[in-house]
């Protein structure tokens, strides 16, 4: 049992390194003007935040409602105006969220 968890603790290090280096992708993809990169990079921090979550304990579909109701947050106050100028985030909500 204690092997399990110590596993478990290791798996989840590894995530935080996998999502920091991700994130570090995005940012050297931006610098260096590489699109292979940069989606890379946004790929991988998708992906590991969602293994991560499991790790952590929590289903997928938590995340998949939490990320929606943040989004709704940030469309409401719109600090950064992605909404106001592009509609950015009404557009990743009808993807994430279509209603048919």
């Amino acid at each position: 049992m204690e092997v399990d968890v110590v596993k478990g603790l290791k798996a989840i290090d590894e995530l935080k390194v996998n999502l920091i280096q991700a994130q570090w992708l995005v940012q050297h993809g931006t610098l260096s003007g590489s699109e292979d990169e940069m989606i890379q990079g946004l790929a991988d921090l998708v992906g590991m935040s969602y293994l991560l979550a499991r790790r952590l304990g929590f289903d997928f579909s938590r995340l998949d409602r939490m990320l929606l109701q943040r989004l709704e947050g940030l469309k409401n106050t719109d600090e950064m105006n992605l909404e106001k100028q592009w509609g950015d985030l009404s557009l990743l909500l009808s993807y994430l969220a279509p209603e048919d």
